[in-house]
């Protein structure tokens, strides 16, 4: 940042934290809707490509485990979805691929060209982001008609992000099944199938997060269904508003290097989760000190961190503000690692530099 205020933060040594304000409220608390610990999956690896048809037929597709089931957007203390919405995926050294079933009594869809605004129907979308740090990230749309609608966003829209429909994911394969059938409201249907197949090198925007056993990426599916106006918003792992581009709450998809339907593995989270919903408290903080006020917070003192805030912090780590009135990032440095959060939601974690 140019021409940029530093304040020093915080310490903690020995586990005592060097602060002088009073206890205030906590932050985590404050936000908590936003700070859930998301959904995570594990895909295991198949051994055989799948014929991409939508029927799922294949050995692995049967072994491979499904999701929860979707559910209402903005989470906990919101209605159930009125009709099931389940998704599973799996992957090789090649591709990842994404099934998902949707139940619905009454299966339409009217959009037919590529990259037509397909959530106009009732769809399913895949939400990517590989290497975890809010930017960059994959937008893809499928409606029963197995229409298309792919696009990159370069940040969420609350950052002033912009998407570009002009990228095309190179290489996916889409199809859909129908149980039932399409636009005809005389009989009743049972549920439509979605099948896609995602090629790592088209979403690839890391050379240090690729498509391997231990790794993890963000994902999230979302299912916008008309039953009125405005639409429902059902989806795997809930935001807490009615907002899929929050890539903070997208779930974690950790690819296990077991061959699938032999044996299981735990997720590995890929940072600290308590130093991520701290970062994440305070950037909320900041968030509505922008609107509320039009400037952001230029000092630590300012945010009031509570005792639970501070736990959150290991000894011997540090918390640093870099602020102006108009941009600001947060750093904590632990004893190996740096992790930091700006305005633009643009998320780093990396290894501390050792001194030479």
């Amino acid at each position: 940042m140019d021409n940029r205020r530093i304040i020093k933060g915080l310490t903690v040594l020995m586990g005592v934290l060097l602060f002088t304000q009073a206890p205030a409220q906590s932050l985590t608390r404050k936000y908590s809707q936003w700070l859930t610990t998301p959904r995570s999956y594990v895909a295991y690896r198949t051994t055989a490509k799948p014929v991409v048809d939508g029927r799922l037929t294949e050995a692995d597709w049967q072994k491979a485990a499904w999701t929860e089931d979707f559910e209402d957007i903005s989470g906990k203390g919101f209605a159930r979805p009125k009709y099931l919405t389940r998704a599973k995926m799996m992957w090789d050294d090649d591709c990842l691929y994404i099934a998902a079933e949707l139940e619905e009594p009454n299966i339409t869809a009217t959009l037919t060209r590529h990259d037509d605004i397909i959530y106009r129907d009732n769809d399913f979308e895949v939400f990517i982001d590989p290497d975890d740090d809010g930017e960059c990230y994959y937008e893809i749309e499928l409606n029963a008609l197995n229409t298309l609608f792919d696009l990159m966003l370069n940040r969420p829209y609350r950052n002033e992000g912009n998407f570009f429909d002009q990228w095309d994911c190179p290489g996916i394969k889409t199809a859909v099944y129908i149980d039932g059938t399409l636009n005809n409201d005389t009989d009743k249907d049972r549920s439509w199938t979605v099948e896609m197949v995602i090629p790592k090198n088209s979403v690839k925007t890391s050379f240090e997060h690729p498509l391997k056993a231990g790794n993890c990426w963000r994902i999230n599916f979302s299912r916008v269904e008309w039953l009125s106006k405005p639409e429902e918003n059902w989806v795997w792992s809930a935001t807490g508003a009615i907002d899929m581009h929050m890539p903070e709450r997208w779930g974690y998809l950790y690819f296990s290097g077991k061959t699938v339907g032999e044996g299981t593995d735990e997720v590995i989270f890929p940072h600290d989760m308590n130093l991520y919903r701290l970062l994440w408290a305070m950037y909320y903080a900041q968030a509505e000190a922008r609107e509320k006020t039009g400037k952001y917070l230029l000092q630590i003192a300012d945010f009031g961190l509570g005792d639970e805030d501070k736990a959150l912090l290991p000894g011997g780590s540090q918390l640093r503000l870099e602020a102006t009135d108009t941009m600001f990032k947060i750093t904590i440095k632990t004893s190996g690692e740096v992790y930091s959060l700006d305005h633009n939601s643009h998320f780093v974690r990396k290894p501390l530099e050792s001194k030479q």
